[in-house]
């Protein structure tokens, strides 16, 4: 009986230590909700700079879609809109190399997209920059049938302090099938320029992929207005696995959201 009985102890604890030891440490977010520079790539890199020295002790730091140059997609005159494009793929470099300047600077994993240029296409590219000079990249995936960006291939889940990361970039959250394919992660990750005008959309897929997946669903979209009128609300925020929110920004506020994400057994 004794035996019995000691045998059953020591198998309760062997499955909470087990359980204690898969659960993963808080990883604490940082959602940088601010105004895009439309066009201007040095002015970009110099306030995004600022904003991630104000981001030391966490683990992630993830900026807005485009965040280099805001959405220089289209242009009335088509061919303007394709140099406009070039101009802010050649500086691809210059954005990673000041990513992995911040990464290292504060300690933290850094992502973010801008423009790539590979021959004659245009790539929305996301880039992530690790503390350890690390770069991983995510082409996205499901662009405008009408746009101008060639679809990437290959889905990312990255690595931040044993959490699973999965990169989407803006238009990504609508394609439910798109957020399946990727597997076992813990957070979807959505960088975004995403137009007030369809906000409500915004807010209420975030809560669905979160709710589809039973991950957390992570969003970060700009704040302010395109040189063509187009208003940004930003609505950035985090989303459980049970589809409550966990933290938000407010509208059109110029401000850095700092969450920790609570492994749940």
């Amino acid at each position: 009986m004794f035996l019995r009985h000691f045998i059953f102890v020591i198998s309760a604890l062997a499955v909470f230590a087990n359980a204690v030891i898969a659960q993963k440490p808080p990883c604490r977010v940082a959602l940088v909700q601010t105004r895009i520079a439309w066009g201007d790539v040095d002015k970009n890199i110099s306030a995004f700079g600022s904003k991630v020295k104000e981001c030391s002790g966490c683990d992630i730091v993830i900026l807005p879609e485009l965040f280099a140059s805001g959405c220089e997609m289209k242009k009335s005159d088509r061919l303007l809109a394709r140099e406009k494009k070039k101009d802010i793929a050649a500086r691809f470099d210059d954005v990673v190399r000041a990513m992995k300047q911040w990464a290292g600077e504060v300690n933290a994993t850094i992502a973010g997209s801008t423009i790539y240029m590979d021959g004659e296409n245009f790539y929305n590219r996301l880039i992530v920059a690790h503390a350890d000079g690390r770069t991983e990249y995510y082409d996205k995936h499901n662009c405008f049938k009408k746009g101008s960006f060639t679809p990437g291939d290959e889905p990312l889940v990255f690595d931040v302090g044993g959490w699973k990361f999965a990169a989407f970039i803006c238009y990504d959250l609508r394609f439910p099938a798109w957020n399946k394919m990727y597997g076992h992660y813990d957070v979807a990750m959505y960088v975004a320029n995403w137009p007030e005008s369809r906000r409500g959309d915004w807010i209420s897929l975030l809560r669905e992929r979160a709710l589809d997946n039973g991950r957390y669903s992570v969003g970060v979209n700009c704040i302010g207005t395109s040189p063509e009128g187009k208003t940004y609300s930003g609505d950035s925020m985090i989303i459980s696995p049970d589809g409550e929110s966990v933290a938000s920004c407010g509208e059109y506020e110029d401000t850095i959201l700092f969450c920790d994400l609570e492994d749940t057994p």
